[in-house]
This record gives C-alpha cells, sequence and structure tokens, in this order.
C-alpha cells in the first residue's frame, strides 16, 4: 500500500522501543553516516536498505525481540532481524514508521525447508513495514519502486536462495495482492494467496509480538532455534 491519502502519524511512529533501539550507539552512528545533505528521505531509507544488504549477512533465526543494534553488532540478521533494523535507521533519521502484521501460510516457507517441514507452523507472523515518505505511508515492498514497475522484469518471488529482505529491490514481494489485475502481472507476483489474514497495522513491531506472541516462545520455535539458528539462508 503507497498513499498519500492518510499521511497521519504518531509520537509512537518515531519512538525508541526494544527492538527499535534508536538511541543506541550503532543505530546512531549508522544513521548519520548514511544521511546526506539534500538527501530526501526516501533516498536514505534506499540507502540504508541497500547497506544492510551488503553488511548484514542473511541467516536463520527466530528471535524476533533481539534489538536493531545487537543485529548491526553482529553483522547478520533474519529478515524480520533487518527490517527492523531498517526500522531503526528509518527512525534515528527522523522518518516515522509503522508495520501491517500478516499471517502467512507456513507452506510460503516450505521451498527452504524441503527435509525440514515439520520444524514450519501452520502460520507464522509477518510484520511487514511502512515508512512515511514523500507524505505518504510507503509499504517496505515499494521502497525502490513502484510495484507495477516491480513486475515488468521479474517472473516474481520464489523464495529460494535470495532473501525476500535483498528481493524487494527488483522483485514484486507481493503480500498485499497489487500486482492483480495488473497487465504485465503473472501468477507467480501475487503472494495473497498465502496471506491467511491481515491483523490491521501497529504503530511499533514490539506491540505486535506483545499482542500476539512471537514463534520463539514456542516450543516448536525453540526446536527451530537450536536447529537452525544462525545458520546461511541464501
Amino acid at each position: 500500500m503507497t498513499t498519500a491519502a492518510n499521511i497521519t502519524y504518531f509520537p509512537a511512529n518515531l519512538k525508541a522501543t526494544a527492538i527499535l533501539d534508536v538511541h543506541s550507539g550503532e543505530v546512531r552512528r549508522l544513521a548519520q553516516t548514511l544521511r546526506q545533505l539534500g538527501q530526501s528521505d526516501r533516498e536514505f531509507a534506499q540507502k540504508a536498505h541497500l547497506c544492510l544488504c551488503r553488511t548484514v549477512r542473511p541467516i536463520y533465526t527466530v528471535d524476533e525481540w533481539q534489538p536493531a543494534s545487537q543485529t548491526l553488532r553482529k553483522k547478520k540478521g533474519s529478515c524480520s532481524q533487518r527490517m527492523a533494523c531498517l526500522e531503526a535507521l528509518a527512525r534515528a533519521a527522523g522518518i516515522p514508521t509503522r508495520v501491517l502484521a500478516l499471517r502467512v501460510k507456513g507452506s510460503f516457507w516450505y521451498p527452504r525447508f524441503q527435509l525440514s517441514r515439520p520444524f514450519i507452523p501452520r502460520s507464522v507472523l509477518l510484520v511487514w513495514p511502512q515508512f512515511l515518505l514523500d507524505r505518504a505511508w510507503v509499504d517496505f515492498d515499494e521502497l525502490h519502486a513502484p510495484m507495477a514497475q516491480l513486475a515488468e522484469g521479474s517472473p516474481g518471488f520464489r523464495n529460494k536462495g535470495e532473501s525476500l529482505f535483498e528481493a524487494v529491490r527488483k522483485t514484486p514481494v507481493d503480500f498485499l495482492g497489487k500486482t492483480c489485475g495488473l497487465g504485465c502481472s503473472k501468477p507467480g507476483h501475487d503472494l495473497s494467496k498465502y496471506v491467511l489474514s491481515n491483523e490491521g497495522l501497529f504503530d511499533t513491531r514490539d506491540e505486535v509480538f506483545e499482542r500476539f506472541g512471537s514463534f520463539q516462545h514456542t516450543p516448536r520455535g525453540r526446536l527451530f532455534e537450536i536447529v537452525f539458528g544462525g545458520r546461511e539462508s541464501s
């Protein structure tokens, strides 16, 4: 969703939280390094995303509560942890963020776990960021280009190899059905078929996990972390 119709934001969209530890040295130093004179908020967010793609390697982990500063320090993290880093950097630069809470079918992750499907729950809570850029709330999937432009040159996201955090640079990662009806759309573009429910907007990702809990605190989640935690994901 990219819309200029609803540009309301609240202090909570900029505050520091347990996960988005905006005032930590790691987050503030990197935000200051990335911020340039005359740079738009969108340019900053894109640059921050590309920086994280280069410097924080993708791994498997379900530790949703890890602070962004710790992920930056470790230089490795899951897609969710790296999205939290991007949000923290944006907030440190004065860019409001919020998130959508989506329940996604566990089968979406089957291509990555062909022999280990019993570890994957029926549904996985996906916390999808939005950024207030150019007086509009912009979904993470359209940070670099509109969905129609992304759909023109890509067959879609297959959840193999490259992670979805990197893929949004040039591939439609369309959980919200934006490619439906586009003349350039292909069957592989629309990932909304994997979405079981949209639990709505939240000012912070911390609120989502406080409300719904996180996989890491379930028996299966603890077992997943023992077996897969820290492994390279692509």
